[in-house]
């Protein structure tokens, strides 16, 4: 386990029943007030991308369809998006 899942799994202030993504520990930024994990949108696509060779496009649809998809179960998840310019 890394340090990283050590550390959300030791969390206080993480809601029971908040999502925690399998796989997806490096791209966790930090809880928020209300106890959900906040994800990095831009860390999540390249986890994917990497670890099955998919095209930036691919990792999208697929985000957007199988993880973006759960976020109605329990408490959720936050993903964050970059600001536009």
């Amino acid at each position: 386990m890394s340090t990283k899942a050590t550390r959300i799994n030791q969390c206080d202030s993480l809601k029971e029943d908040a999502l925690v993504l399998t796989g997806l520990d490096e791209a966790v930024e930090g809880v928020s007030d209300c106890g959900r994990l906040i994800y990095d949108y831009e860390k999540v696509l390249k986890i994917f991308m990497d670890r099955e060779g998919w095209t930036a496009e691919d990792a999208e649809e697929w985000v957007g369809y199988n993880v973006m998809g759960v976020q109605p179960n329990g408490a959720g998840f936050i993903m964050m998006t970059p600001l536009s310019d």
